[in-house]
């Protein structure tokens, strides 16, 4: 884990939660859910982020994996192929707070929260 794959996730890819929840593709569109199923990522412990549209007919897919707790991005290209992964500890952004939540790190849905509250505290 280090501050450095958090610090390249949010610099090539920005902010968590500044994409979109869908993007052009081929003439139609692709949402979150549809990305998610295309990547069969169907576990309750994948949560999505958000989708970023990047250049060269690739798109970025960020999500979180509460069962291994960090931060996910996957540039695909449009046919769904994943071209690079990126995956950083959750704790990079909760600090503290991570370490202080006890059994809560194990909730997905938790621990999203968490980050969510305290990133909207931080804008």
């Amino acid at each position: 884990m280090s501050i450095e794959d958090k610090e390249l996730i949010e610099t090539r890819f920005g902010p968590l939660w500044s994409g979109k929840t869908e993007i052009a593709c081929r003439g139609g569109v692709r949402t979150l859910r549809e990305v998610k199923r295309a990547l069969d990522l169907a576990g309750e412990d994948v949560m999505t982020i958000d989708l970023r549209e990047l250049p060269g007919e690739t798109f970025a897919f960020r999500y979180y994996d509460g069962d291994d707790r960090r931060i996910v991005v996957l540039v695909c290209d449009m046919e769904g192929e994943i071209l690079e992964e990126h995956r950083a500890h959750i704790a990079e952004w909760l600090g503290e707070l991570y370490y202080e939540s006890g059994a809560l790190a194990y909730d997905a849905d938790a621990m999203l929260h968490l980050l969510r509250k305290k990133i909207a505290v931080e804008a």
